[in-house]
């Protein structure tokens, strides 16, 4: 029998991105609220998010973290500044967090990362594995400053929390909700009531949500086409993938696709 005490807790960070930009005034974006969380620093004082009409400056002795699917913008005044950004998704409990912008002050060791992430990303030439690993301690460090507070409380129920895993693995192929049912060994309007209870929302809006969420992650982090993202996300054809992704995100994929890289 596993002892208690040898249980670990795995955040299952992914970063999906990391680079740097050379701001000079031209980083001025509306909304952009995107299903994942992004991790800024910058080097120099200019530059600032906006959320709710309430301004947070990126300034170089603070770090800021913004959870998925907060709709915030960006400003820039026109000296040049240099911004090293991670772009991630992680496990319970750093999911369905309310929109939020979180700016932490860094100590010593992390702004000496920071700038190593700096220097690694600017290169011709770096140390993947170097930059991969200083960019998952930078996030762990700061992502643990998050108040508890913060955190919604987590689904418990195993018989939702199956039915959620079988609609996130198979966002190309359709689950009903009579099979989800049968899965949870309750009747359909039980099991339809308890997923609402717990979720908020129907089993098929759930999906349909998280295989746009999906579709987000492979126009930022991949190179396929809109037709071939449509396929991988369970979409007859990319006119009907786009008309949802755009009821659901408030913009076209390629929009979408344009102005993620920040």
């Amino acid at each position: 029998m596993q002892n208690e005490a040898n249980r670990y807790f795995s955040p299952e960070i992914r970063i999906l991105f990391i680079n740097s930009a050379r701001l000079m005034g031209m980083w001025n974006f509306g909304n952009l609220s995107a299903p994942y969380w992004r991790f800024y620093w910058n080097n120099k004082a200019g530059a600032s998010v906006c959320l709710s009409g309430r301004k947070y400056p990126l300034i170089p002795s603070n770090f800021m973290l913004i959870p998925p699917d907060t709709p915030f913008s960006s400003a820039c005044m026109k000296n040049e500044v240099s911004q090293f950004y991670v772009h991630f998704t992680a496990g319970a409990p750093f999911i369905n967090m309310e929109p939020h912008i979180f700016s932490f002050p860094a100590d010593s060791h992390s702004l000496e990362l920071a700038q190593e992430g700096l220097k690694l990303v600017e290169g011709k030439k770096h140390d993947v594995v170097r930059l991969s690993m200083a960019s998952l301690s930078l996030i762990a460090e700061t992502i643990m400053k998050i108040p508890v507070k913060k955190f919604k409380k987590q689904i418990s129920d195993i018989r939702i929390l199956g039915a959620m895993k079988a609609l996130e693995d198979n966002p190309s192929t359709y689950v009903s909700n009579p099979e989800l049912a049968r899965k949870a060994n309750m009747s359909i309007n039980a099991f339809l009531r308890l997923f609402r209870q717990h979720t908020g929302t129907s089993p098929q809006l759930y999906s349909r949500n998280k295989r746009i969420d999906k579709a987000c992650i492979l126009l930022h982090c991949s190179e396929m086409d809109i037709k071939h993202i449509a396929d991988q996300t369970g979409f007859c054809d990319r006119y009907h993938f786009t008309k949802v992704f755009c009821r659901v995100r408030g913009e076209t994929p390629c929009e979408f696709r344009r102005h993620q890289m920040i």
